[in-house]
């Protein structure tokens, strides 16, 4: 499966929602694990996962991957070609379902839609995948109306779910406290891999600011993406005292852990620039945790201001700090009251039930569809002329 990340952690899930429905599912990803341009296979937890070799140029890879995925879903019998993100496995999925004569599915889920439509190199990919899918889909309903009103193509929204039974409160453990050396503080929390897109820029500036005057910790779960390693690296340079203060837990898929460590946060804080819908904040939600998030993508679905939590304009961005110091200094009783309604919120309209029934109605509507047109061939030949 694919490891690591919020497109890789949805990919996997939506992929063992279709084999718990039935579904006979061929997962074809790109790998650094594999050979340049080989593919691979292997069965986990009763999903075909093919990895391709990634290729070192970006058109003979997508080349590589729709050979390969178009060879698999042959072989396989394959009814219906899904490609989850429109860039790269969206156009994969066009080309070979139209190879094929099958119908197919093009997933939104973010900066797919936000990079495509204003990157020269980009658009002529995103364009083809969202005329010539069969269906569209869209993880937040800000992707879906920009989709149907820039492609006239209908969008079907369709949620991410979080699982509230493995994602839950948890007592705080002073075990783990000590352990990462936390103290009495309190702590603001981060969950994911903090880079730009994820408002590193701003959210580490803020902690700066709010730390020379109140006994604060930032715990950022999940660490810092490789290619903001600098940018980290700097802010330390510069704000010594600010970084002593920021402790880093290393990213571990387990739901155990990771709502053991929600519980030691009273503020998760997501100021993104732009988002699809973070599986972060939903497991942060399903930990009964208050969070703060700049009111992009999908953060608008999931938190009404006030009620199930407390939403930034990313035009405010540069009131952070005092975002953050008011929902710090809300009485104990109203954090908790965010919380629980954060909860109740996922527990009742992001349900794992509620993702996979609608991804089976489109499915279901995408196979009624059938496969695309196919334009006629035309032959000019001619006989060889006789020889004299």
């Amino acid at each position: 499966m694919p490891s690591r990340g919020g497109l890789a952690m949805a990919t996997s899930r939506i992929a063992e929602q279709a084999r718990d429905r039935g579904e006979e599912v061929h997962l074809v990803v790109t790998s650094r694990d594999v050979a340049p341009g080989a593919c691979g296979h292997q069965l986990q937890d009763g999903v075909h996962v093919h990895p391709v070799g990634r290729l070192p140029d970006d058109g003979d890879a997508s080349l590589a991957l729709a050979d390969h995925a178009a060879d698999v879903a042959r072989t396989a019998g394959s009814t219906l070609v899904h490609g989850i993100y429109a860039l790269g496995a969206g156009f994969t999925a066009t080309v070979v379902a139209a190879r094929l004569g099958l119908p197919s599915i093009v997933s939104l889920r973010g900066n797919d839609l936000d990079r495509g439509l204003y990157r020269r190199q980009e658009l002529p990919l995103l364009s083809h995948a969202l005329q010539r899918a069969t269906l569209v889909t869209g993880v937040t309903r800000a992707l879906c109306r920009t989709a149907a009103a820039v492609f006239e193509r209908e969008t079907h929204f369709i949620a991410n779910s979080v699982d509230a039974d493995r994602f839950r409160p948890e007592r705080r453990d002073n075990s783990l406290v000590a352990a990462l050396g936390l103290g009495t503080d309190r702590v603001l929390g981060y969950s994911g891999e903090l880079r730009e897109k994820k408002g590193l820029r701003f959210l580490l500036p803020a902690f700066a600011e709010l730390v020379r005057d109140r006994p604060l910790r930032l715990l950022l779960i999940g660490g810092v993406r490789r290619d903001a390693e600098a940018a980290f690296d700097e802010f330390g340079r510069l704000a010594p005292e600010a970084r002593a203060r920021v402790h880093v837990a290393e990213w571990a898929r387990s739901p155990k852990r990771l709502s053991a460590l929600l519980a030691l946060c009273d503020l998760c804080v997501f100021p993104s620039l732009q988002e699809g819908m973070p599986n972060a904040v939903l497991e942060a939600m399903a930990a009964e945790r208050p969070v703060l998030a700049t009111a992009v993508g999908g953060h608008t679905d999931l938190l009404e201001h006030g009620k199930t939590g407390a939403l930034l304009p990313l035009s405010q961005l540069d009131a952070l700090p005092e975002a953050i110091a008011e929902m710090l200094d809300l009485r104990d009783d109203e954090r908790r009251r965010l919380g629980k309604a954060a909860r109740a919120h996922v527990v009742a309209h992001h349900h794992p039930a509620a993702e996979t029934a609608a991804w089976a109605e489109v499915y279901r509507l995408a196979r009624a569809a059938g496969g695309p047109r196919h334009a006629r061939v035309v032959e000019h030949t001619r006989p060889a002329p006789e020889a004299r």
